[in-house]
């Protein structure tokens, strides 16, 4: 299901990093919404009740992000 999330997402975007825009590369899918923050808004405990998630494979909680501005999202400066 994250593959399948991961290849929307960047197809999507045009495989563009939507913060500097720079095409290709080492690019990487970013939950908008913080992944562990919807695991624990939706009390997920296991595998299955992520799988059954709606909001953690809603492609519209996702961009696609090179991995320099990835990074920067990690160190709060996005």
């Amino acid at each position: 299901k994250y593959r399948q999330w991961r290849s929307d997402i960047f197809t999507r975007d045009d495989f563009t990093c939507q913060f500097c825009w720079e095409r290709g590369g080492d690019i990487e899918a970013h939950h908008i919404k913080e992944f562990n923050k919807i695991l624990e808004d939706n009390n997920i405990k296991m595998i299955e009740q992520a799988l059954n998630c709606e909001e953690l494979w809603n492609i519209n909680n996702g961009r696609t992000l090179c991995k320099n501005c990835h990074n920067k999202t990690k160190l709060g400066r996005y």
